[in-house]
């Protein structure tokens, strides 16, 4: 069998908040300053854009893949002056017992030295924001600090 040509980011989390809050969270630009960005513009639906950005960081802005009401959003990901072109985000939710299964994709990385810092950038991020999210929806408590980076 021959060996990948590209890496994807894959995680699942179990969040106590039913499922309709937390894919609000995922779409509603003032719930997504409250665990992921500082600033978040987007048009949910398959076709519509998007633009994430950060104080003294980057701004994402793109496409929205494919977009299922209440389960799931997929995001073409881009970042200025970063060639991502190829790599999509995944976001999508499932009831499970008295919460919601969060499920987090991002693949179409490849096996490439030059992209070795982006998928591990991604495999952080992404693990960073998501245990953020459950923080604020669980607790409230919006865990990031000024120093992280």
């Amino acid at each position: 069998m021959p060996a990948p040509t590209t890496r994807a980011v894959s995680h699942q989390y179990f969040l106590r908040a039913p499922p309709e809050k937390v894919f609000e969270a995922l779409t509603d630009p003032k719930l997504l300053v409250t665990w992921l960005c500082d600033q978040a513009e987007i048009s949910p639906h398959q076709g519509g854009r998007y633009s994430l950005g950060w104080k003294d960081g980057p701004t994402h802005t793109g496409t929205i893949v494919s977009f299922e009401p209440g389960a799931s959003i997929t995001f073409a990901w881009e970042w200025p002056g970063v060639d991502l072109r190829g790599t999509t985000f995944r976001l999508s939710v499932e009831a499970k017992d008295d919460g919601t299964l969060l499920e987090v994709s991002h693949t179409g990385f490849p096996r490439l030295a030059k992209w070795v810092d982006l998928y591990g950038g991604a495999e952080w991020g992404w693990t960073y924001f998501a245990m953020n999210l459950k923080s604020v929806l669980e607790t409230g408590r919006d865990l990031r600090s000024r120093y992280d980076g």
